[in-house]
């Protein structure tokens, strides 16, 4: 039996890419061209995120916490403060820093400060205890891929 194959039917082209239909070809053509320029682009956010990890330190942060007054009394109104370092350099890139202050007496009561960049690697916040009592102060320190969270007791008088 023989094989008949009509020429003008048959999909098969000799000679590969040039002698394939035109609409295919330039079809081929953008899908190769959208590969190559998709390949090519980055993701400028996580590129800036791995040279911000390279360049950083591995050196732990070190975060110094304090407050004015020392001597708190109740109604006055505080600034607390936290100076943060690393290799002895001061940090005035962190993401964040809060302030935290918990009552002693009752742990579910708790005041949340955010803290401002000061300059010179220091963050404050502000804060007016409207009564006396026994406090702990956590300041929350999220820097250079580390977190930080000093705390300190503070005493409020009536």
């Amino acid at each position: 039996m023989d094989m008949f194959v009509d020429e003008e039917e048959s999909t098969y082209e000799p000679g590969g890419l040039q002698m394939m239909k035109p609409r295919i070809r330039r079809g081929l053509i953008c899908i190769v061209m959208g590969m190559t320029l998709a390949g090519c682009s980055g993701n400028k956010e996580n590129e800036m995120q791995m040279h911000a990890a390279a360049n950083s330190s591995m050196s732990p942060i070190k975060v110094e916490l304090s407050w004015t007054p020392e001597e708190v009394t109740g109604g006055t109104a505080v600034s607390f403060k936290a100076v943060v370092t690393q290799d002895g350099e001061p940090v005035d890139d962190a993401r964040e820093v809060m302030f935290e202050v918990n009552e002693a007496a009752d742990k579910t009561k708790k005041v949340e400060i955010k803290g401002e960049s000061a300059g010179e690697g220091a963050y404050v916040g502000e804060h007016t205890f409207a009564e006396a009592g026994e406090f702990s102060v956590t300041s929350h320190v999220t820097a250079r891929t580390q977190h930080s969270m000093p705390s300190k007791k503070l005493v409020v008088a009536p």
